[in-house]
């Protein structure tokens, strides 16, 4: 099965070699070329040499290397994004060379090109200090690298009700502040250069000491004023914008405790299990065994859906309950995670969507409108959840993150049925396709073949999704969970 994983990546990983090698990434059906997503970076060899690393594709790692080598990070034609820039660009460099210098993993190539996998993290992260010259610290979203000055990401106004204002803020959201202290603490590790370490840690202090009070304690806003550092509403839950501020609590700490200072990490994310754990997960109507940690509106409220992105949850669960030894937490995640399994294995393809829902324990929905619709209600009464109709909520775009908490649940509990579970994720990704095109992302999961093509080859598909399943079917002491620590984007560092 490992080997059917990896003859995935090198089918799928050969269109993009083949039409786009060294651009940003591959579009598959017209098979033309992102120039310039990841700055022109070279992002998918980038965000997917680790995982060849762990796989043993050595033609491939080859290459990507002396492409990696030749790269400028020092130069960028547009604004660079701070989050994407770290858990793809700086982690896959790190991670990739944590690895190569493990000795655990095949490294006979050019010593001077596994140097500068290092050398183009630090120059990177060099060039994205101005985003932190803020008032606060909170960083601001991009830095223009030709003048060395941050730039502002959005205005956000907060809600017009106690505590806040209504007023517009320059804004930043909690994931991006809260997504920096795992890879920045191992750069200055493997550096000795403190500075990104104080970035980070600086921006980390108003995430965990949050102004004003958060609702329930832990569960902290999804926006910051980057002048005050202040939170600007009480939109709490694990999804995107804040998830990744949690996961790195506890993954930060296990990485080095020494360096959380006083434990301050792991107790916050303590503090916001709990809490989420007796305010936030709750079950629909009739599925009292289904368990979803909910989104909220601005001022806290649960909204009884989810995206996808919360499906990490479970596996972060699980890694903290293990590392406390804390039963109570271990059984949420592994809740959590059969949970949005059966957003799996409930739908046409066998692939979760973006965004589900369900109606709440008065058997209403969030939305009104939801209420009376009766192809909802027939399908929630069937599988617990339905798919919202709007938007993009069917989509299926290579997400990782119910594959990575499965994944986490093999791990940790050693049970065979999630591999089996991963096996079937798997095969309904379908990566022969057609003879021309191996591999497309889908835009609707509930419809014959995914209800249409859509023309996108994410990197995190080399990146996380294939690396969750190729280490589902492998010995554990591959990339141990003793030995490594995942960032969000599961390029692994050493412990």
């Amino acid at each position: 099965r490992a080997q059917a994983v990896a003859a995935a990546y090198r089918r799928v990983y050969g269109e993009y070699e083949k039409y786009c090698f060294g651009k940003d990434g591959l579009q598959p059906i017209t098979k033309t070329c992102d120039e310039g997503s990841l700055w022109g970076f070279g992002g998918t060899i980038i965000d997917g040499l680790d995982t060849a690393i762990i796989m043993n594709l050595t033609d491939i790692v080859e290459k990507g290397l002396s492409n990696t080598a030749k790269v400028d990070f020092s130069n960028a034609n547009t604004l660079v994004e701070l989050f994407d820039a770290n858990i793809r660009i700086i982690a896959g460099l790190l991670s990739a060379y944590d690895l190569l210098t493990s000795g655990m993993f095949y490294n006979d190539y050019p010593k001077d090109q596994i140097n500068a996998l290092l050398v183009g993290a630090k120059i990177l992260a060099t060039n994205l200090k101005p985003c932190f010259d803020t008032p606060s610290g909170v960083p601001a979203s991009f830095t223009n690298f030709t003048t060395k000055k941050p730039v502002d990401g959005f205005q956000y106004t907060s809600p017009n009700e106690p505590p806040f204002d209504g007023k517009s803020h320059k804004a930043q959201n909690t994931a991006v502040a809260g997504t920096l202290i795992l890879e920045y603490f191992r750069l200055s590790d493997l550096t000795g250069d403190d500075s990104f370490a104080a970035l980070a840690r600086k921006a980390e202090s108003h995430l965990i000491n949050p102004k004003p009070t958060p609702k329930y304690p832990g569960l902290v806003g999804g926006q910051v004023d980057t002048d005050t550092g202040e939170f600007l509403d009480y939109n709490f839950g694990w999804q995107s914008g804040v998830d990744s501020f949690f996961e790195y609590l506890i993954k930060t700490h296990i990485y080095d405790p020494r360096q959380d200072r006083g434990s301050k990490y792991l107790k916050f994310w303590t503090v916001a299990v709990e809490s989420s754990m007796k305010y936030d997960i709750v079950s629909p109507y009739g599925f009292p065994n289904l368990k979803f940690l909910s989104n909220t509106d601005t001022m806290g409220n649960l909204k009884y859906s989810i995206d996808d992105y919360t499906c990490f949850a479970g596996g972060n669960f699980l890694l903290g309950g293990a590392y406390l030894e804390r039963q109570d937490i271990k059984d949420a995640g592994l809740a959590l995670t059969n949970s949005c399994h059966q957003a799996y294995n409930t739908t046409v393809t066998g692939l979760g969507p973006l965004t589900l829902a369900w109606y709440n324990e008065n058997n209403t929905a969030w939305n009104p409108t939801y209420d009376n619709n009766t192809k909802l209600r027939a399908y929630a009464v069937k599988n617990g959840y339905f798919i919202p109709p709007e938007g993009y909520s069917a989509v299926y775009f290579s997400f990782p993150e119910t594959i990575e908490s499965i994944w986490y649940a093999w791990r940790i509990t050693g049970d065979a049925r999630w591999q089996e579970y991963n096996w079937e994720i798997f095969n309904a990704l379908n990566t022969t396709r057609s003879k021309d095109i191996p591999y497309w992302e889908i835009l609707n999961v509930n419809e014959p073949h995914g209800g249409g093509s859509w023309n996108s080859l994410s990197t995190y598909f080399f990146a996380e999704t294939l690396k969750y399943l190729y280490l589902s079917f492998t010995d554990p002491k591959m990339v141990s969970l003793d030995r490594f620590q995942f960032n969000t984007e599961a390029h692994p560092f050493l412990i």
